[in-house]
């Protein structure tokens, strides 16, 4: 009996995470402000394909896709925290947001590849270069180690 208590318990709790987990299509007019005008000051010249709301059980974040392949995620807030270029180089509008101490070590080390996504977390910077090879800075832009 208890085994069977244990188990409708365990099923009830998946369904209520599950549930709680919503992919949804949206406009840009229903993207925070911050988040339009980031997309319209980096890729004015470009057309949105598609955007999704993803509400989980604590947060929410928006995905945006380009119609020239880049992919852009965005807190809640609006924030962008994510930028895909899909092996095509990143703007270098988007680059000047960056640590100066990114660029400059990217300049002097590996300056024969680009710059193709960009992942900016609370205390690091993931970029991912050309090659296939990624680069964690700490917040500030200073080197912390490859990542390949």
């Amino acid at each position: 009996m208890k085994r069977i208590a244990c188990l409708v318990m365990f099923l009830a709790l998946s369904s209520l995470f599950y549930s709680c987990d919503k992919e949804t299509l949206i406009t840009e007019s229903e993207l925070p402000a911050v988040s339009s005008k980031f997309i319209n000051t980096h890729f004015a010249d470009v057309d949105i394909s598609m955007i999704i709301k993803e509400k989980e059980i604590f947060s929410c974040d928006y995905t945006v896709y380009m119609m020239n392949g880049f992919e852009i995620k965005f807190t809640k807030s609006g924030d962008w925290e994510h930028v895909d270029g899909k092996h095509t180089s990143i703007p270098e509008s988007i680059l000047a947001l960056l640590p100066q101490g990114i660029l400059t070590y990217i300049k002097n080390t590996v300056s024969d590849y680009s710059i193709v996504e960009i992942d900016k977390e609370h205390s690091k910077y993931e970029v991912g270069l050309s090659n296939d090879v990624d680069l964690k800075f700490n917040s500030k832009g200073e080197f912390l180690y490859i990542d390949d």
